[in-house]
């Protein structure tokens, strides 16, 4: 079954918001969880959630373009990586003056390296979304994989 290039970018541009808001809410949700507190809880999920909503479709069109539909799971995840990367690397930026005004974060380890400098806010955020990124790639590199005739006996 061929599809079109057209088809092929609104599938990912579909199926990246919808898997990277989900899975984006995972992530905050964890990271929430380490605050210990409900309110840490869901915050880190609403973020995550929203930020995964936003990288997603980025990711999946990048993954669409360039994969086509020849690339599949692996193709997908590593340029999802790549794209998510580079996403969180300069969302990253910002972070660093929101989380200085937020005592539980400073005093939450693992969280506290959005407080030490713009670059292990940036590295931490960067990776984080490019998690995001890999999980998001692998799938929709794997459905927007074209169907290879089976091989003749």
């Amino acid at each position: 079954m061929f599809i079109s290039p057209h088809n092929l970018l609104r599938n990912g541009l579909l199926i990246g918001a919808v898997a990277g808001a989900l899975i984006g809410l995972g992530e905050g949700l964890f990271m929430g969880g380490l605050t210990l507190t409900l309110s840490g809880l869901l915050v880190g999920g609403l973020i995550g959630a929203v930020s995964g909503a936003g990288a997603g479709p980025a990711v999946g069109a990048s993954v669409s373009y360039f994969a086509r539909g020849h690339g599949g799971v692996s193709t997908g995840a590593y340029t999802g990586m790549l794209t998510g990367g580079l996403i969180g690397l300069v969302a990253g930026l910002p972070a660093y003056t929101v989380a200085r005004g937020v005592p539980l974060i400073e005093s939450t380890i693992f969280l506290n390296a959005l407080t030490i400098d713009f670059f292990q806010a940036s590295m931490l955020i960067g990776f984080l979304v490019s998690v995001l990124g890999t999980a998001v790639g692998a799938i929709i590199g794997g459905v927007n994989l074209r169907k290879t005739s089976p091989p003749s006996n």
